[in-house]
């Protein structure tokens, strides 16, 4: 990537279309102690000087993120030269973000010193596996020394991620050992793995900026996917949509370029606020913004204390850093060389993707305090459910893939996430993703959910059983002369507490499961009995004689004589009580029949409609040798529970209708 990428302004034109690239694409990210000849050895290896700030080159001191690029063979590297001044790590830490491969530089003359290891350990927690070191400067010291600084360095190396490295003396100055240096690079990058194309596209920016007549130019290296011309973009995690106008790639405009490279693009159809270092662009539906991500997090050996929950830290995710707080997984300190399960807690929005390396540094960003992987993108709040979070974390961490797509199903509930925030919440790719859901499906860990065109896993639904069963406990516990819930209320709870609008096909399951059953219009325990004192039995026993005694011209309940006081609000729970174990139907509000009589009701209008096509009110009462006050509550409880239904003051059956 050339340090200003070339994107003219004025009116658009038709550049010659450049050759087609059949390059390997390679990041490189250089690290090292200030004043080692980082920025030297770039320039020497490419020509292009990266410190491009007046600062930058009046002190000698790279203090911005660099640039530059260089073909050797059939691999084309793209190179990001970080700082390394100690003020500055935080660049250096936004510019490995993304790197393949590590360009670790040791000053001959200096050997390791407090930023070589600290970018090592860097590089380390970012899972960077692959790189070359070079001892620059070896045109300063005796072959005696190089060799004694090769020792220092490859002892540094020994316990680190790369400790592969091949080690290459070099000289920005007489060019001696450049070739090889190359040679190593190339032979690294075949160790490389190669990153995925296709969707989706996501790209970390660090840096942004205006090209007159031409609007908004951001550029970052592309962690994964393709991107083409007039593609439509996310800006995360602003969530804003962008087109893209025009893609460079150093320096030369292409109509489409992939993972592994620098890129610069020309943006169009968002605003300068939407997108800043630190911000990413990514295939619109990919990435989430959160609060809240869990995580595994590493405290470095090498520190002298251990990292306590709930300290607040600096952040530093892909480009962007923030203040967040660690909290820990049911412990109050982390151990140095130790690692376990956290949570980390943003006051603004985050992107991220399962996999993700992040690093933490103190709050003042001095010093690098340890990293981690980011297991869950898009947490939530713990509130004290210590095991069951981290079974769920281990399953998010596992090498299998179909752990990991069952933990985040889990998550979802009983919305089906899509396969792009899958991909983004498990890290398995779109082209896999099928043949996991398949697994699942085969083994029993997704079942179809009847009545509904959803999948999910089965202890989604035991969660709901167990919630369930411990809230109906709660209620038989207070209420025991109670018969249960009312269906429509635990219906509601469940549409409530875990699927919208799924509330009533939640409660048929449970209740085809056995752990719940209906009594009437309620719902209880599956080994709930209801419990009557002896005056409440004595008192039901009354109400429901008077009911049956009274044949279609019952009492209405507050008209019952018990000779005894029952109060309205005693009368209504025996009431109920009757209902729910089918002693009496209730037919109005104070209105109650027994059963038989409700069956006796249905064969007089059935008969009567049969016989004369329709029936009226009047007639209905005169048949049951009744009054009007009982003949329009029956005729519309027949009409309510789909019996027979009014056309005008006619009722005909429903069946015929």
């Amino acid at each position: 990537m050339s340090p200003t990428p070339h994107i003219q302004g004025g009116a658009a034109t038709s550049p010659e279309p450049a050759p087609v690239d059949v390059a390997r694409h390679v990041i490189v990210g250089t690290a090292g102690h200030i004043d080692h000849g980082k920025t030297s050895l770039v320039r020497a290896l490419t020509g292009i000087n990266t410190d491009r700030l007046p600062e930058e080159q009046a002190r000698g001191m790279t203090i911005e993120l660099g640039f530059a690029h260089l073909r050797v063979g059939d691999v084309q590297f793209g190179i990001v030269d970080v700082p390394g001044h100690e003020r500055f790590v935080r660049t250096m830490v936004a510019g490995a973000q993304g790197i393949d491969l590590a360009l670790l530089i040791v000053a001959a003359d200096d050997s390791v010193m407090p930023q070589t290891i600290e970018h090592v350990e860097i590089l380390n927690l970012l899972g960077v596996t692959t790189g070359v070191a070079a001892l620059t400067k070896a045109d300063r010291v005796d072959a005696e020394t190089i060799e004694l600084v090769r020792e220092d360095v490859r002892e540094l190396l020994a316990e680190s991620s790369l400790k592969d490295a091949a080690i290459v003396p070099v000289s920005s100055v007489t060019g001696s050992g450049l070739e090889a240096l190359r040679e190593a690079l190339a032979a690294a990058a075949a160790r490389v793995e190669r990153v995925r194309a296709g969707r989706p596209f996501r790209m970390c920016i660090d840096r942004v900026f205006n090209v007159a007549g031409r609007g908004i130019v951001v550029t970052g290296s592309v962690l994964r996917g393709s991107v083409m011309r007039g593609d439509e973009l996310e800006a995360m995690p602003s969530g804003a949509r962008c087109r893209v106008r025009q893609l460079q790639r150093h320096g030369d405009e292409t109509e489409a370029l992939s993972g592994g490279t620098r890129a610069a693009l020309n943006l169009t159809g968002v605003e300068r606020e939407a997108v800043d270092r630190g911000c990413e662009l990514a295939t619109p539906g990919y990435l989430r913004p959160s609060r809240v991500v869990d995580v595994r997090v590493h405290c470095l050996s090498s520190r002298n204390e251990g990292l306590c929950s709930a300290t607040r830290v600096r952040l530093c995710l892909g480009t962007r850093e923030a203040a967040v707080r660690l909290v820990l997984l049911g412990s109050g300190t982390l151990a140095p060389g130790a690692s376990t399960y956290a949570q980390l807690r943003c006051g603004e929005p985050l992107s991220a993707a399962h996999g993700q390396r992040f690093i933490l540094r103190d709050e003042n960003a001095a010093r690098t305090l340890g990293g981690g992987v980011v297991l869950r993108p898009v947490g939530r709040r713990r509130r004290g459910e210590v095991e069951q979070e981290r079974a769920a974390l281990v399953q998010l961490e596992s090498a299998d893939p179909a752990d990991r797509l069952e933990a985040h199903l889990r998550d979802a509930g009983f919305v089906e996430p899509t396969d792009l925030s899958v991909c983004a919440a498990t890290g398995i790719e779109l082209e896999t993703l099928p043949s996991v859901y398949a697994d699942l499906d085969a083994r029993g860990r997704r079942v179809a959910l009847e009545g509904t065109n959803l999948h999910v896993v089965p202890s989604l639904l035991t969660d709901v059983e167990g919630r369930l069963v411990a809230w109906m406990s709660r209620f038989h516990k207070d209420q025991p002369d109670a018969p249960g819930r009312a269906a429509d209320a635990v219906a509601g709870w469940l549409d409530r507490r875990f699927a919208p609008g799924l509330g009533k096909v939640l409660l048929a399951r449970l209740t085809r499961s056995g752990r719940v059953r209906t009594l009437g219009r309620f719902v209880c325990l599956a080994e709930f009995a209801p419990a009557l004192s002896r005056a409440d039995e004595r008192v039901l026993s009354a109400m429901v004689a008077a009911v049956e005694k009274g044949g279609f011209s019952p009492p209405m309940l507050d008209e019952i004589q018990f000779g005894e006081p029952v109060d309205a609000k005693r009368r209504g729970r025996l009431a109920t009580f009757a209902v729910a174990t089918g002693q009496l139907v209730q037919v109005q509000d104070q209105l109650y029949l027994p059963p038989e009589r409700v069956s006796e009701l249905k064969e007089t209008v059935g008969r009567m409609i049969r016989s004369g096509g329709g029936m009226t009110v009047s007639q209905l009462r005169e048949a049951l040798g009744t009054s009007r006050k009982y003949g329009v509550p029956y005729a519309e409880h027949l009409d309510r529970i789909g019996f027979t239904r009014r056309d005008g003051d006619v009722r005909r059956l429903a069946s015929e209708g």
